[in-house]
């Protein structure tokens, strides 16, 4: 009986606590119970399933179509910085108080809530703010080439009993801020600067791509129970600038911080990795010789020795020589310095230029040299490089022969230019010799940064170099400090293994039916940065989200279940397709004809601004593409123009392509907004070499030739006009060149 009345008082007390304090409950769910489980987010042309279960996150990306293209997996830990779940202080849209027109507060009294914005007739408006992104809830038309600044304020309430530690902003800008609260400034956006003495501020460009969130955590002590006020200071880069975006939130509570560690990805294809096999050289790889200073190019020619090169450096040649590794039938550092390299994957050896050579695979072998990392960028930031190579194939964009990693300027590295068939050097600068290297020969280069200067490259005693010009050269210091800790690699980037043994830092803010994950800004991802770990997540089993999954896997009696329930047809997930497209994508006709006996509208716009016809159009599936037409799909371009015939093309459907072109009897020169046709699109997709992969790309330009489209129409390519002739010759492809260039039968 005493248990019972206990439980009960203890019962009462905690209604009593919700009642009074809402969502701050002193009984409010852990953090890992409002994260656990599946969840799912569409951005571009993919969505992710992520899954976050005890002390493990796992990532499923997917192609729209539901196609798997690489998985991500990580140890997880938790630390909450905010009790409860999280809610809105000042939601999305709200009404804020706010001045612009050139205008500015006369002092800081603006930013506390002693302030009268009435009486100072500032304006009111809904966040956010901005211009020229037509996604503006209160346009500010007179800011571009009129003013840099926009200033907001909003007075807010935070309830008693909330965890002060566990506010934060949650904002998306274009293309700075301050934030103020109560009074005191708290931070700027890490792109301001402000000279604290003459108050002039410096602002660089950010791209407002989504809301970002900044925890205040350490900031509590500005705020307080009962009312506040926020105010915020928006900036523009430059008077000119293209576009401007202030949209900021408040969150209270339920905010927790991450850390994942011993990240890994499992890739399905080449085609998902940017750094694909860590871009292993194919090929021979001899005497390299690497100096921690600049050589002159009397020395050059000396190391040229008329195409016979030499095997060791003589007399005051060798001066600085940090190693050098002749790859005589072992991998020992020939200098006296003890960097010997050590092999992965057994690396072979065959005759090269001088004696031995390494003999790498492509596939997985390179060599790792020896010493510290720091001996690989000298003190001075000059460093020298020669070597002795032969390239058998190359299949990688940016192949690489020797490299300290690809993190930024303070990285070096030896590698084919892009897809073509030349050399290029990163050091501080870059340079790209032109000389023509896969012939299967053996070839000499030299590749050299020089502080006060600029870089050098040299293929076959052949120069090419970027020099800073007279009046930077000076403030030119060469390689600054690798911070990696990696030591370089003969044969492969390893920029893709460095950057998954980083942790990677973030917050998790969980709200009413969603998980906002925002990876802490200057974590690289592998192949990518923070921008590929955050995003908003909807549960799986959201009924919305579920009538989308369910239409794309195929399962009607889901389909039927969530309809009868009453979920909208043409619901969306924010940058879905809508489950009409989903499920013609797929070929899924049944339940197509479902969707559509229960209102689902055949022109509905969604994603990229395209109607499932569209969306089908990407696909094999062309009698689901005829059941939309009968039930009056219309002919609709997507955002940026490209029509039915651009969708085929790019989604490697020439069947699909043929079904449209000759039943439809669509015009196949028709043009996006850059001018670009259905013909252009097939040829900017194929890399030269990648034969099995230019296939459908191929068979889509013989068809689009086969209906009479016209190689000769030019499109804007980065301040280019080409013709699909002049894009096949400058991408290299010959085959391509001479179909176009052949007249039609």
């Amino acid at each position: 009986m005493k248990t019972q009345l206990l439980s009960n008082l203890r019962y009462g007390a905690l209604l009593l606590c919700a009642i009074a304090h809402s969502a701050f409950a002193q009984n409010a769910p852990s953090l890992h119970s409002q994260i656990h489980g599946d969840w799912i987010m569409y951005r571009g042309d993919q969505f992710e399933i992520l899954r976050i279960s005890e002390g493990k996150i796992h990532s499923f990306f997917y192609e729209w179509n539901g196609t798997l293209k690489f998985e991500r997996i990580s140890d997880l830990k938790l630390k909450s910085s905010g009790a409860g779940e999280s809610q809105t202080a000042i939601e999305k849209g709200a009404e804020w108080h706010y001045l612009d027109g050139g205008k500015a507060p006369e002092n800081s009294l603006w930013t506390s809530l002693a302030f009268d914005s009435h009486e100072k007739g500032w304006k009111t408006g809904k966040a956010g703010f901005g211009y020229s992104d037509n996604d503006d809830e209160t346009v500010i038309e007179d800011m571009q080439d009129n003013y840099l600044s926009v200033f907001i304020r909003r007075e807010f309430e935070i309830p008693k009993g909330a965890d002060l530690k566990g506010l934060g902003l949650l904002i998306n800008y274009d293309d700075g801020f301050i934030l103020h609260a109560n009074g005191r400034r708290l931070f700027s956006s890490s792109n301001v600067s402000v000279d604290e003495k003459t108050g002039e501020t410096m602002v660089t460009n950010h791209e407002a791509n989504g809301a970002e969130f900044f925890s205040l955590s350490e900031y509590a002590s500005a705020f307080k129970e009962g009312k506040n006020v926020i105010a915020i200071q928006g900036l523009n880069s430059t008077l000119d600038s293209s576009d401007f975006t202030l949209d900021p939130q408040v969150l209270i509570g339920g905010t927790g911080s991450f850390t994942a560690s011993n990240r890994r990805e499992k890739h399905q294809s080449s085609q998902t990795q940017w750094f694909y096999k860590d871009r292993t050289w194919n090929g021979k790889v001899d005497n390299i010789q690497i100096w921690e200073r600049a050589l002159t190019d009397d020395e050059v020619v000396a190391l040229w020795n008329g195409g016979k090169g030499i095997a060791k450096a003589p007399g005051e040649l060798a001066e600085g020589l940090i190693g050098h590794w002749p790859f005589d039938g072992d991998l020992k550092d020939a200098s006296g310095n003890g960097r010997h390299g050590t092999g992965k994957n057994s690396p072979e050896f065959t005759n090269g230029q001088l004696g031995e050579a390494l003999d790498l695979n492509g596939d997985n072998q390179y060599v790792l040299l020896g010493g510290n990392p720091s001996d690989y960028t000298p003190e001075g930031g000059s460093i020298s490089f020669s070597l002795w190579f032969s390239a058998d194939k190359f299949d990688k964009r940016w192949q690489t022969l020797l490299s300290l990693g690809d993190g930024g300027w303070g990285d070096w590295r030896i590698h084919r230019f892009n897809m073509t068939d030349n050399m290029g050097y990163v050091g501080g600068r870059w340079a790209r010799n032109n000389t023509q290297v896969l012939d299967g020969k053996m070839h000499n280069l030299v590749a050299i940064t020089e502080a006060g200067k600029g870089v050098r490259l040299f293929v076959d005693n052949i120069l090419v170099s970027n020099n800073a010009p007279n009046n930077q050269a000076a403030n030119f210091t060469g390689i600054p400090k690798d911070e990696d800790g990696w030591l370089p690699a003969v044969g492969a980037n390893l920029q893709g293994q460095i950057n998954l043994s980083k942790s990677l830092e973030g917050e998790f803010i969980p709200m009413q039916d969603s998980l906002r994950v925002v990876a802490a800004v200057g974590n690289r991802g592998g192949g990518g940065n923070q921008n590929s770990y955050s995003g908003l997540f909807r549960k799986v089993d959201h009924p919305e989200e579920a009538l989308l999954i369910a239409a794309r896997t195929g399962d009607k009696a889901k389909v039927t279940a969530l309809l009868k329930a009453g979920v909208d047809p043409n619901a969306t997930s924010p940058n879905s397709y809508t489950a009409l497209g989903l499920a013609g994508a797929k070929g899924h006709l049944d339940i197509m004809k479902l969707l559509l006996e229960n209102g689902a509208n055949v022109n509905k716009q969604a994603r990229f601004m395209k109607n499932p016809l569209s969306v089908v159009a990407g696909s094999p599936h062309i009698a689901a593409a005829k059941l939309l037409i009968a039930n009056g799909a219309e002919m609709k371009a997507a955002w940026n123009g490209g029509f039915l015939t651009h969708e085929a093309v790019f989604w490697k459907q020439p069947k699909m392509l043929e079904f449209i072109l000759n039943e439809l009897k669509v015009d196949p020169d028709l043009k996006a907004r850059n001018g670009s046709t259905a013909l252009h699109w097939a040829i900017n997709n194929m890399n030269r070499g990648e034969t099995e992969a230019n296939k459908p790309y191929l068979e889509s330009v013989k068809v689009l030739l086969k209906h009479g489209a016209n190689p000769n129409l030019r499109f804007r390519q980065n301040n280019n006009n080409r013709s699909a002739i002049e894009l096949a010759m400058s991408l290299g492809l010959d085959g391509v060149v001479a179909l176009l260039n052949k007249k039609p039968s």
